[in-house]
């Protein structure tokens, strides 16, 4: 099991079969909680799920990019 499974099962209990937990900034090893979602594999519109996430994947954007731009 991948660290961001691991630590959203921790938080949140067992993720359910056939669902993905997914890095909303795309970096994989920021497994903070506020950035992983998990959302069913193969949606039929992956529009709708991750619509919720849009403004929330924005700012992660944006505060990843301020601290990388700090160091």
């Amino acid at each position: 099991m991948n660290e961001g499974r691991e630590a959203w099962r921790a938080a949140h209990g067992p993720i359910p079969k056939g669902w993905n937990c997914h890095h909303l900034n795309g970096d994989k090893r920021d497994c903070r909680l506020e950035n992983l979602a998990v959302v069913p594999r193969y949606p039929e519109h992956q529009g709708q799920v991750t619509a919720s996430y849009i403004s929330r994947i924005k700012k992660l954007e944006r505060l990843l990019k301020q601290s990388k731009e700090q160091t």
